[in-house]
């Protein structure tokens, strides 16, 4: 039986009047490895305090990494970025919207882009802070839900314009959700492992294969396996209890890839 770890708030951003927090999950032992989540709710939902991130963030903990779970600005509208900044939003989106793949554009507009800074800022705040949060490594890796996950795969094949203001992971898993900038895949991009299912009723699955297509002429790391019997709603269920192809869960899966790329040793 998995050990509960209770988790430690630390303050990353400041937003005007209002504070960005993030709960940190240690498995104790000394410093580990740590794994940034990016929960989801399409921008418009979700909370670091939700029951629901519980079993991922304890099963991550019982391999041996330390996770970080912040919140993140959610309803956001063009007046929480300057104008220059929306107009490049909206350049990039429309860019997006003309590959056609059916993602609602409310996925890659301007809440996209400050769930990606706010993330980037909570992966700054732990780079910096790896001594106080008992942090073990130079490389951090990231899991995301959905939008979660959109965001964290943003991070990692970020639009030109946005390059120098986000801060990436160094490994990226990502659950139902694709690179929605596919021209930004390349040879050299972050170890990225996708997880879109076929029955994936809220983010087209064809995305993903779109991801999948490009990561293949590029040559970009980026492993895509799209379960036919994977929802999008109690994903996070799915990866603990179904069998992939390796014949072991897809979580273990998951913490395969992570330890892979990080440079981490099981325990």
């Amino acid at each position: 039986m998995m050990t509960l770890v209770r988790p430690q708030t630390f303050t990353y951003a400041q937003r005007g009047q209002a504070s960005l927090d993030l709960d940190l999950y240690h498995p104790g032992g000394g410093p580990a490895p740590l794994v940034l989540f990016g929960y989801g709710g399409g921008f418009t939902k979700g909370s670091k305090d939700a029951n629901v991130h519980q079993p991922l963030a304890q099963r991550l903990c019982a391999a041996g990494f330390a996770v970080a779970l912040p919140d993140y600005r959610l309803k956001t509208s063009p007046e929480h970025v300057d104008p220059e900044t929306f107009a490049q939003i909206t350049r990039i989106a429309n860019r997006v919207e003309r590959l056609g793949w059916g993602v609602k554009r409310k996925l890659f507009d301007v809440r996209l882009y400050t769930a990606c800074e706010d993330l980037s800022d909570a992966l700054k705040f732990c780079r910096a802070h790896s001594d106080q949060m008992q942090i073990a490594g130079s490389k951090i890796g990231m899991m995301g839900i959905s939008a979660g996950g959109l965001a964290g795969n943003t991070l990692c094949y970020a639009p030109r314009l946005w390059r120098n203001r986000f801060d990436s992971p160094d490994v990226m898993v990502s659950l139902c959700a694709p690179v929605v900038h596919p021209w930004r895949i390349r040879e050299k991009g972050v170890p990225t492992y996708v997880l879109h299912g076929r029955k994936d009723r809220i983010i087209p699955v064809a995305s993903s294969a779109t991801t999948a297509e490009t990561a293949q002429v590029t040559g970009a790391p980026i492993t895509v396996t799209m379960p036919p019997d994977a929802p999008h709603i109690g994903i996070d269920t799915y990866v603990l209890s179904r069998h992939s192809a390796s014949g072991q869960l897809y979580i273990d899966d998951i913490v395969d890839h992570l330890r892979k790329h990080m440079g981490v040793r099981g325990r």
